[in-house]
């Protein structure tokens, strides 16, 4: 649908355009002088904002005349559009005074919410393209949310992980291939170190994702799923998280979408070519993440078991395809032969070393955080009522066959990399981002499932699952919005939890870089800081550090708990024990016990006592760390880590 349609003369004249006009000033002016009176000391950032508008939005209530049905629609716009200015107000307030950000916000808010509200009403009016109106509105609405908040809050542990990798960039790491370090190295060296730009990635691999699942949507049954499912990739937990955190997820799915779409292409629709796009996808999808091999194995074995494609096994494509992937994958057979095939050995012999775990109910609680219990709910639906969905597609459209085949290929590619994950879940320990990448190929059926009408026979679970979606994406909508503004500007009467993640990591960041120097200074020699855990204190600081100083490169004088008998990932490779003998350290873990535990000292000579470090993230307080400083280091050769110490 052309965007343009969205700003249509009998949507713009639904009302009085200046008046709405003059409405949203006067909300604007209340909620900026509120602001101004409330954005004192004794008050948060969030809590003068939230105020401020909440207040402007009553005024905005009483200006409308809104009725007392109309009252729910009002506030979930009120709520979701306080909820998206927290994100912009955030992040302005880096880049200029809090005042004039306001301002900025609130004008912004306010033509969101009295033009938002009035777009409801005119979706309303207009029953048979309804769908195609609410769809654009949430499309619009949760990209934007992601992009406000993108820069907004600190990076969880493993973005600032993946970000040393991109200090130390290479063909190849012991955990992951190399493509989140790269793709972070790009945005990074163009626009400087900052969350925002080592999130940007991650945001735009989300669009290639969605340009793909729209694509096959709508070229396997039609438009109306095509925006449903592009609705769901923007909805579900697993692909809003995968299009705002910067993981080797988010690259992997986007090379998931891909390959899914052109191995649908070879298979229905019979073009050769479409082999080459397969094996680009794969290929990059092994330098993203080692995972996508189950979806390489899910087509192998389908030409196998399906007889009409079969014949590709004779046929040159699928071994030049093949060879793309090999000649894609070989920077990580080259790092691997370097390494002594570490990375390969981490991933084989260092998974089964983590022993025996029961996991598969957690595998289940996975899956239902990822896709939502109404998801799996649909995906049971869809499965059971196959043959009710699909005939009713059929009698709108031409191609039963091709529809029928298009089922079977993608449920097979998305069900058994799952049901391998399953299997898996018995002997080991299940994580929370396995299956993600899996629901792609689900996702047109499970949109298709929305988008049809049900009437009198239709299957209960069918109907009430179809029911279901619009208010699940409304409520999964206001939990991202109430989320990230957590993460960021915070909630009133909401604390942090304890040293979580990097929760106030830019304060201690500056502390420890500060507390670095001064130290420096008084002994003239370099203090290499080492935090006691696996990655997550060393990779926030080295991020945060760099912030203050990104001169001093702090990215290559923070090494991690491996240098005291802790498995550490890829730190191992950056700082290698035996080259640290007789370094002066600055320790510093989450326990003081561990900074005076005997095998601590009998490796280096403690200098002065335990000090403390106390985080805090908009006036609340976020965790405490202790400080030691140490000389004459003494290091012992470190073991390959095991999936114990390993990453996702």
């Amino acid at each position: 649908m052309n965007l343009n349609s969205l700003f249509k003369a009998d949507f713009l004249t639904s009302a009085n355009r200046s008046q709405l006009l003059v409405i949203s000033l006067l909300l604007a002016a209340i909620d900026v002088v509120l602001f101004y009176v409330l954005n004192q000391p004794v008050h948060s950032l969030a809590s003068a904002h939230l105020a401020s508008f909440l207040c402007a939005s009553i005024a905005g209530l009483i200006a409308l005349k809104i009725k007392p049905k109309q009252l729910l629609t009002f506030v979930l716009i009120t709520l979701l559009v306080v909820l998206l200015r927290g994100g912009l107000l955030e992040s302005l307030v880096s880049i200029m005074p809090a005042l004039a950000a306001m301002c900025i916000c609130a004008l912004f808010s306010a033509v969101m919410l009295i033009f938002g509200y009035q777009y409801m009403q005119f979706i309303n009016t207009n029953a048979d393209t309804k769908w195609k109106y609410w769809c654009i509105a949430v499309l619009i609405y949760l990209t934007l949310l992601k992009l406000f908040y993108l820069g907004a809050s600190e990076l969880i542990f493993e973005e600032a992980y993946y970000w040393n990798y991109a200090q130390h960039l290479d063909i190849g790491y012991l955990d992951h291939p190399l493509m989140v370090a790269w793709i972070i190295k790009a945005f990074t060296f163009v626009l400087g170190d900052n969350e925002f730009t080592v999130r940007i990635g991650a945001f735009l691999c989300w669009f290639i994702t969605a340009r793909y699942v729209f694509k096959l949507t709508r070229e396997t049954l039609n438009e109306a799923s095509a925006y449903w499912a592009l609705v769901l990739l923007a909805a579900l937990p697993a692909y809003f998280s995968f299009g705002w955190f910067m993981t080797p997820d988010a690259p992997l799915t986007a090379c998931w979408a891909a390959a899914i779409y052109y191995f649908h292409q070879v298979i229905v629709k019979g073009n050769a070519e479409a082999w080459y796009g397969v094996g680009i996808a794969l290929g990059l999808g092994m330098i993203s993440k080692y995972t996508i091999a189950l979806l390489g194995g899910a087509m192998f074995l389908f030409l196998l078991i399906d007889k009409d494609s079969r014949k590709w096994l004779l046929r040159p494509q699928p071994y030049i395809a093949l060879l793309i992937v090999c000649a894609l994958f070989s920077p990580v057979i080259i790092w691997n032969m370097q390494h002594a095939w570490a990375s390969l050995l981490f991933q084989s012999e260092g998974r089964v070393a983590s022993g025996h775990h029961f996991s598969l109910p957690r595998f289940i609680s996975n899956v239902l955080i990822f896709i939502t219990p109404f998801g799996v709910m649909s995906v049971i639906a869809v499965v059971q009522y196959k043959k009710i969905i699909l005939t009713r597609l059929q009698a709108s459209i031409d191609g039963a066959n091709s529809i029928n085949r298009s089922y079977f290929v993608l449920a097979w590619i998305t069900l058994f990399p799952i049901a391998v994950y399953a299997t898996l879940s018995v002997f080991r320990a299940s994580k929370l981002n396995w299956t993600g990448p899996c629901w792609l190929g689900f996702l047109p059926f499970l949109a298709l499932l929305i988008s049809q009408k049900a009437d009198k026979s239709t299957p209960k679970l069918l109907a009430w699952s179809a029911r279901a979606w619009p208010a699940t994406v409304v409520i999964l909508m206001l939990i991202y919005g109430a989320g990230l503004h957590y993460l960021s500007l915070g909630l009133p009467l909401a604390n942090y939890p304890q040293n979580t993640h990097l929760m106030g990591y830019a304060g201690f960041g500056a502390e420890v870089e500060t507390l670095v120097t001064q130290l420096e200074k008084e002994r003239h020699e370099q203090i290499l800081v080492v935090a006691m855990d696996r990655n997550k204190i060393a990779s926030g600081l080295a991020f945060y550090r760099n912030k203050i100083s990104p001169e001093n490169k702090p990215a290559l004088s923070t090494a991690s708990g491996h240098l005291f008998g802790v498995g550490a990932l890829m730190y191992e490779f950056w700082f290698p024990t035996a080259q640290q003998n007789g370094k002066t350290m600055l320790l510093i873990g989450e326990k003081s016990d561990e900074l005076s535990d005997a095998s601590l000292l009998s490796r280096a000579t403690p200098i002065g006592e335990i000090k403390t470090i106390t985080t805090h993230k908009n006036g609340k307080q976020t965790g405490t760390y202790y400080t030691r400083l140490v000389s004459n280091y003494r290091g012992q050769a470190s073991k390959l880590p095991t999936d114990d110490a390993g990453s996702d």
